[in-house]
């Protein structure tokens, strides 16, 4: 199944980025900010990611387009099936996860500017501040 619901440019259809920050500067740059979070990173360098490119990505993604059921297709539900839309060939190195707090789940990436962007995939909203930093429980990029 394609991500995309209709068909885009050819040269739209990768990141546009190639900024890199490694294992090491990301879990600084998070551990420094989310103190009491349990961080978890899986690669050795991740590709930062272009503001734009994720907003076009979330256009054309279906994510947002499911119904809530509590328990059944909740908030991590769909942190993680938006979390699998990005994790194809030339997407999945992007600095990207998911993170919870003790009440929701949620995406968030890092964009080439080392700034934290967070997504809620129930409806693509983009923004920087969400909740204070000490209700970050866990981070997995």
């Amino acid at each position: 199944m394609c991500f995309f619901k209709k068909k885009i440019e050819p040269e739209t259809t990768l990141p546009k980025s190639n900024e890199i920050i490694t294992l090491t500067e990301l879990a600084t740059m998070l551990h420094s900010k989310y103190q009491e979070a349990s961080i978890h990173l899986s690669d050795s360098t991740y590709l930062l990611c272009d503001y734009d490119d994720v907003a076009l990505f979330l256009a054309q993604d279906q994510t947002n387009k499911y119904g809530y059921s509590l328990e059944d297709y909740d908030c991590d539900d769909f942190a993680y099936r938006l979390m699998g839309q990005f994790s194809i060939p030339d997407w999945s190195n992007l600095c990207l996860g998911i993170i919870w707090t003790a009440t929701h789940a949620f995406n968030l990436f890092i964009s080439e500017d080392r700034e934290i962007f967070f997504i809620e995939p129930q409806n693509d909203t983009i923004s920087e501040n969400l909740f204070s930093n000490s209700e970050v429980k866990m981070i997995v990029i």
